[in-house]
């Protein structure tokens, strides 16, 4: 996972859809999938990350007659000002739902199943292809004890990450909170500027100030001490500095 992954959220009850789906998207490079079974986690996924694309089946329980439910969280999101515009395709086994699909809920494409997977996997990249809005969080997040923690982004200097908790290394201070993967980090801090230089450890590139590219090591500024390049990461971290520098 990086920083600059297109983030799709597909809303899916049926898990050989589900499954059918994620191993489309999956020959797409630079994509990461987020899988949601009902709205209530659709709708979670959709505040905690930025979502670049929705793919959501109508009937999100088969059990309910009539059910529309992935209807229902759609109309729910564009409620959101970020996803007023955002991509969403409608996959369903109902007839006659894209006329709604498309005038009321702005759907980009609607597809009925069994649909032609080569079809599908062309209008996902399609979709990727639009830029939309992204704001980087201000602050960073976390609970302990059942008591809500925030975090000023720009005074995160790195994290680092062990089997049970994410040590976060502050201006001011480290702060140790519940374990959160070098993944689920990166996606909840939505912002380029974090890089990820070795398994465990995530920067600011903000507060880099040179590195051994031959030893491999990433020296931070005003006396926050030196992190270590992993060997395959060396590449996208070095690409990620110089995009953050311009």
């Amino acid at each position: 996972m990086q920083s600059t992954d297109k983030q799709i959220l597909i809303v899916e009850d049926n898990m050989h859809s589900m499954d059918k789906a994620c191993a489309l998207i999956n020959r797409i490079d630079g994509v990461f999938i987020h899988k949601a079974e009902n709205s209530e986690q659709a709708y979670r996924y959709a505040l905690e990350y930025h979502i670049d694309l929705f793919i959501v089946d109508i009937i999100l329980n088969t059990n309910i007659p009539g059910d529309i439910a992935g209807t229902k969280f759609v109309e729910s999101i564009r409620k959101i000002d970020r996803y007023k515009f955002t991509p969403i395709i409608f996959t369903t086994a109902l007839e006659d739902a894209n006329l709604y699909a498309y005038a009321q809920l702005h759907c980009y494409r609607y597809f009925e199943k069994p649909y032609d997977n080569d079809e599908f996997l062309e209008t996902v990249k399609e979709t990727l292809k639009f830029q939309t809005e992204k704001k980087e969080n201000r602050y960073y997040k976390y609970k302990k004890d059942f008591v809500h923690y925030i975090i000023k982004v720009e005074d995160i200097v790195y994290f680092e990450i062990d089997h049970n908790t994410s040590h976060i290394h502050c201006k001011d201070e480290v702060v140790d909170a519940p374990y959160k993967s070098t993944k689920n980090t990166l996606l909840e801090l939505n912002s380029e500027r974090f890089l990820k230089c070795n398994k465990n450890t995530i920067v600011n590139a903000d507060y880099v100030e040179s590195v051994d590219i031959v030893n491999r090591y990433a020296y931070l500024r005003d006396g926050y001490g030196k992190l270590e390049i992993g060997i395959r990461l060396k590449q996208s971290f070095l690409e990620g500095l110089q995009r953050c520098s311009k």
